[in-house]
């Protein structure tokens, strides 16, 4: 199995990230456009003509044509198609736009537990488990976390540090941090918290 595979979504306007690609839906013209070759491409296509289908075409290995009317979204099915092959997807493009669908995308970094993270130019999203977890400082200044199932944790190298802090779902005083040593460290004593690093 392949260790990492990032899968673009229609929200992408640029590929500054290498491959391997899966394009998701308008996500693979994206791809499609700037000559970067598909491991597949995967969507209902609502949102392209029969032109950029072909050219979508023309640039990938596999072609998924999903239902208009379906139970998963479109980067639900791409995950599911890509973790048949690959260990860790990476799905960037995927924190603009709609409100549902980022909310949608959080909840599948959380569902996947470690195996999908979301990136773009402005965020960086992935799950954290129980252990010890270091956090670079990097073009990111923002440090957050969320939790759906309660947490303790403690934070160190930042401005607001915590000791042994308890976090239910719903807390939000754990948001907009920043780092101030060369590294954050983030120890999970228990539960699983959502990781965000965000800039403007």
């Amino acid at each position: 199995m392949e260790p990492k595979v990032t899968l673009v979504a229609k929200m992408a306007e640029t590929i500054d990230v290498n491959g391997p690609f899966i394009g998701v839906d308008r996500g693979a013209l994206t791809l499609a456009k700037n000559e970067r070759k598909m491991v597949a491409a995967s969507g209902d296509f609502d949102s392209v003509d029969v032109n950029e289908l072909t050219e979508i075409k023309n640039w990938c290995a596999d072609f998924v044509l999903l239902p208009r009317e379906k139970d998963e979204t479109d980067s639900e099915s791409a995950i599911e198609y890509a973790l048949k092959q690959f260990e860790k997807v990476v799905l960037y493009g995927a924190c603009n736009g709609r409100a549902d669908h980022f909310l949608a995308n959080i909840m599948l970094v959380h569902r996947y537990q470690g195996k999908v993270e979301l990136l773009d130019d402005k965020n960086h999203v992935r799950f954290l488990k129980e252990g010890i977890h270091m956090v670079p400082k990097c073009k990111y200044p923002y440090l957050s976390f969320i939790t759906f199932e309660g947490c303790e944790l403690s934070i160190e190298g930042v401005s607001y540090p915590l000791t042994h802090k308890e976090i239910r779902m719903g807390d939000i005083f754990t948001i907009s941090n920043e780092i101030v040593s060369e590294e954050a460290t983030i120890t999970i004593y228990k539960g699983t918290v959502i990781c965000l690093e965000c800039m403007d």
